[in-house]
């Protein structure tokens, strides 16, 4: 493995900052206006055949940056792009060296061995090849809800705030989305002259002429200088709209130089993920591969900020977040079923006892749901050390396991009784009468995203034979879920259906994400036969459900089987002076207007 990894960075050296990542970049892109394969152009997976394409696209950048260029300022030329699916392969072979490593199981091997190699097998590619399962939307009301209270312990520490957090990414995102808009409005202009030409002209020197007096007017001039800024933005832009002092600190923490440096591993901390802008010309032009790294790098580093155990109050924020957390899927919960079930928080046993987070009562159903707000721990790369950190972590009072072993210990009390008192907030009685005739669902919910091994615990959880697995969702996941049942029209009684046959099914469910699970259960009746009697793997879909949904409120038209597309021109307009549908909190005619989004 050392050796491929030496040559890819050694084949790398030679070629272009500026080329390699907007080879990278390309593959992010969807150009949503006008077009009809929308589906076809989001899915990543229809540009490319790598296994994960952004976390390796990830990992050929965070290797561009960590070596010298000795390009010479050599532009990459048609003829030689043949070398981009060169570096294609060559990622996929350094990748498929790490899931050998888990996959490398002979006859000596004893069950438990096996378990372990593919238990670490999971958590290792769901850590470092799973991307990020979210919208930039998303993304940016997590930051907003989760660190927003923190704002005066950021700016100590930092000079920053959430909001000048957010505005960079949005600057970024708009000076990124004016150059991809300006670049396609001069192209249609040459389109149009290129057309307007007649070949059957008889004074062919005049015509001549024209196209001459064309190329050597404005439009060439707009192209030329739309494709200068494409994929990037002035460091002065940035000091212009933040301040220098201000810019030049946002730049320090997501800027990054092009220069040898100690990254080779494909589970090393990666350069390019924690600073995604990159310098392409000394101190005055940054390259932007794509907008989104950069939210996800701030997402990350405001983390991190806060977190750090060395700060006085790390301990404070956590408590906070955790009842941000827990306060958000009460929410959700009452988003589906509203004023038609009963909730309680901070459930205790007896007066003052350990508390419990969310207690739902819904017709002859009891949830218990238990909140974890616990970062994913980065597992190692031996199968045997990566096995105990993920049990160690998973069991405790913190992971799954033990949020489990909390609703369990609830559920055994409640269900020896057929009536029960029980405790809010330490001190406010409630009871639940005929529980006999109820059905208790244990349910734990996570801040992040933990791959396979939450929609499928069975190989790793610790439970009693006699108690039923837990439905494990994570906050995006929940909130999407939300959407689709709204999307097809599930009622309440549907939700309930899909927990019960979820962890009734658990240990029969193969997949790395809830949200291809329940696409398939609502839109594949076969699937809750089969599931019966085998094992069904729920693979990831090119074109999702959500992506349809996400897509149709955008107002663009999304092909996915099974489902027609709304009508998007009978959508509602979007006044000019109206705030923009995107959630930037510009008005429309400053943001989308003309982008073929919304209009």
């Amino acid at each position: 493995m050392d050796k491929k990894i030496k040559a890819l960075k050694e084949k790398i050296q030679h070629i272009g900052t500026r080329d390699l990542l907007g080879m990278i970049g390309i593959h992010f892109i969807t150009f949503s206006n006008g077009a009809s394969d929308i589906a076809e152009q989001s899915d990543i997976f229809n540009k490319t055949d790598l296994i994960s394409p952004q976390k390796q696209y990830t990992y050929l950048a965070g290797l561009l940056m960590s070596t010298d260029d000795k390009s010479n300022g050599h532009v990459m030329r048609d003829e030689e792009s043949g070398i981009y699916n060169e570096l294609e392969n060559d990622i996929q072979n350094i990748t498929l060296e790490y899931i050998k490593t888990f996959l490398n199981i002979d006859s000596t091997f004893k069950p438990e061995d096996i378990k372990r190699n593919l238990v670490s097998m999971d958590a290792f590619t769901s850590y470092f090849d799973t991307g990020i399962l979210r919208y930039a939307e998303q993304t940016i009301d997590l930051i907003k809800t989760l660190y927003g209270t923190f704002d005066s312990e950021l700016d100590d520490l930092i000079g920053l705030t959430t909001e000048d957090y957010i505005s960079l990414y949005q600057l970024v995102c708009d000076e990124f989305e004016n150059a991809m808009s300006s670049s396609i409005y001069a192209m249609n202009k040459i389109k149009e002259f290129l057309n307007s030409l007649n070949p059957y002209a008889v004074d062919v020197e005049k015509e001549y002429e024209r196209l001459m007096a064309f190329a050597q007017g404005s439009a060439g001039i707009d192209l030329q200088n739309a494709m200068d800024s494409l994929y990037s933005i002035k460091a002065l832009k940035v000091y212009d709209t933040f301040g220098k002092e201000k810019g030049t600190k946002m730049l320090e923490i997501f800027g990054l130089y092009r220069k040898e440096r100690d990254f080779s591993y494909y589970n090393e901390k990666n350069p390019f993920a924690e600073h995604p802008l990159c310098w392409i010309d000394g101190n005055e032009t940054l390259f932007i591969v794509h907008p989104q790294f950069l939210l996800n790098a701030i997402y990350n580093h405001i983390t991190e900020v806060l977190e750090n155990p060395k700060n006085k109050f790390a301990d404070k924020y956590k408590k906070v977040k955790a009842e941000i957390v827990e306060k958000q899927f009460l929410e959700y919960f009452k988003s589906i079923f509203g004023n038609e079930a009963k909730y309680y928080t901070s459930v205790c046993e007896e007066r003052g006892t350990k508390e419990h987070d969310i207690l739902i009562e819904f017709d002859d159903y009891i949830l218990i749901a238990e909140a974890k707000a616990s970062k994913v721990r980065e597992p190692f790369f031996n199968p045997q050390k990566a096995y105990k950190r993920i049990t160690d972590h998973f069991n405790s009072d913190r992971g799954i396991g033990g949020a489990y072993a909390q609703s369990i210990t609830l559920k055994r009390l409640i269900e020896k009784q057929n009536d029960i008192v029980l405790y809010e907030n330490k001190n406010s009685k409630f009871s639940i009468q005929n529980i006999q005739q109820k059905t208790i669902l244990p349910i734990v919910l996570t801040l992040n995203q933990f791959g396979g091994l939450a929609v499928n615990t069975s190989l790793i959880l610790e439970k009693d034979a006699k108690q039923p697995y837990p439905w494990v969702c994570n906050w995006h996941d929940f909130e999407n879920i939300i959407e689709i049942l709204k999307y097809l029209h599930k009622s309440k009684q549907d939700f309930i259906d899909y927990l019960v046959w979820r962890i009734d099914n658990h240990a029969n469910v193969l997949s790395s994400d809830e949200l291809d699970v329940i696409e398939m259960y609502f839109l594949d009746d076969q699937v809750k036969e089969q599931i019966k009697s085998s094992i069904i793997y729920f693979p990831p879909n090119g074109s999702s459900l959500i992506d349809k949904i996400y897509f149709e409120k955008h107002g663009i038209p999304y092909e996915y089987p099974g489902i027609k597309s709304t009508d998007s021109s009978k959508k509602k307009k979007v006044g000019r002076n109206k705030l923009c549908p995107c959630g930037s909190g510009k008005k429309f005619k400053k943001c989308c207007l003309g982008k073929g989004i919304y209009d």
